[in-house]
């Protein structure tokens, strides 16, 4: 279970099932169904509709090369399971993808399988909760599971689902803990909550979001900031991603509208 500096009350289960819609890129309709739909709520995760999010990116690659992109976040789920995938794009070639599946428990997303490929390579992650551990594809050795683990993408996933079950819980200065895993390694993640920022979008618009940021390790030498906003279901409306030597990608959700 996530671990934050406040004591919390209990948070009673209420079942709220939906069919998953059909979401479409960049339509006003897929908006409105994200914000009309119901949840579906766990003991201590509420999670959000499923649907497609696009974003506008911008990064920086082997220190100099600067880079406009493209990122899609598609997010399904039914009463038992979820899957998730993170597409990034630019020029026309996929620079990264994430892939994350698993089940859903009484704590919100249990991941089982995670992928992370890259134009010239694939690794993989398993969640083998019968042998407790985290078995790696790239020849690392397996690393004890515990309870509230969660892979690279699910991670943020499971934090906007938590914030949907109960938002007046976190306040700017908390911390939120738990296992996380790239396709390499895990390590206890915490993310120190922010206060509340409007971000700028295209066309004038604007949207509210809480970010979160998660500092590079010794272990893991990246930063991690993510921005949830209410308006999404808590879904990332901006991501964050910066590398100890400079490299970055930063995603920001595009807004669809009536044009588009």
């Amino acid at each position: 279970m996530m671990n934050i500096t406040r004591p919390v009350p209990s948070h009673r289960a209420t079942a709220c099932q939906h069919p998953a819609p059909r979401a479409k890129a960049c339509t006003v309709l897929a908006l409105l169904a994200l914000l009309a739909l119901p949840c579906q709520r766990t003991h201590s995760a509420e999670l959000a509709p499923s649907t497609i999010l696009n974003y506008d990116g911008n990064g920086l690659e082997q220190g100099f090369i600067r880079y406009t992109g493209k990122g899609t976040l598609q997010w399904s789920h039914d009463t038992t399971s979820y899957q998730a995938r993170l597409e990034i794009t630019a020029l026309g070639f996929k620079l990264r993808t994430w892939n994350s599946q698993g089940a859903l428990g009484s704590q919100g997303l249990q991941p089982e399988r995670f992928e992370d490929t890259t134009r010239s390579d694939q690794k993989n992650v398993r969640f083998l909760r019968n042998k407790g551990v985290i078995a790696y594809s790239a020849g690392n050795p397996d690393l004890p599971l515990e309870a509230d683990a969660q892979d690279k993408l699910s991670a943020l996933l499971q934090l906007g689902a938590r914030f949907g079950a109960n938002p007046q819980r976190y306040h700017a200065g908390d911390r939120i803990g738990f296992q996380a895993t790239d396709a390499y390694s895990a390590e206890r993640w915490e993310f120190h909550v922010g206060a509340s920022e409007v971000l700028p979008l295209a066309e004038g618009d604007s949207v509210s979001a809480t970010k979160l940021t998660k500092e590079a390790t010794p272990e893991v030498d990246q930063t991690i900031e993510v921005w949830l906003a209410p308006a999404l279901a808590y879904l990332p409306v901006r991501l964050r991603i910066t590398e100890s030597n400079g490299n970055f990608v930063d995603l920001l959700w595009r807004k669809p509208h009536r044009s588009d």
